[in-house]
C-alpha cells in the first residue's frame, strides 16, 4: 500500500475535498462569492497535484536509494 502512496493519498485528499465543496461551496455561491468559491477550488487542486508529484518524487528517489546500497 505505501508503493502507490502518490496515488491514494491525493485520491482521497480530493474526496475530502469535494465532499467540502458540496457542503460549504453552496453557502458561498448563495450569499453571492462566487470569486472565493472558485480560488478556493482552483487553490485545493493545485495543492492536489503539487501533493501528488511531490510524493511521486520522493518515492522515486527513496527507490534509487535503496536499490543504490542494494548494490554496494
Amino acid at each position: 500500500m505505501r508503493k502507490y502512496k502518490f496515488i491514494w493519498l491525493p485520491l482521497l485528499l480530493g474526496a475530502y475535498f469535494l465532499f467540502m465543496t458540496f457542503y460549504f461551496g453552496i453557502d458561498l455561491l448563495k450569499a453571492g462569492e462566487t470569486l472565493r468559491f472558485w480560488a478556493t477550488i482552483a487553490a485545493e487542486v493545485v495543492v492536489l497535484i503539487a501533493l501528488a508529484f511531490f510524493l511521486r518524487r520522493r518515492d522515486r528517489l527513496r527507490k534509487e536509494r535503496e536499490d543504490d546500497m542494494r548494490g554496494r
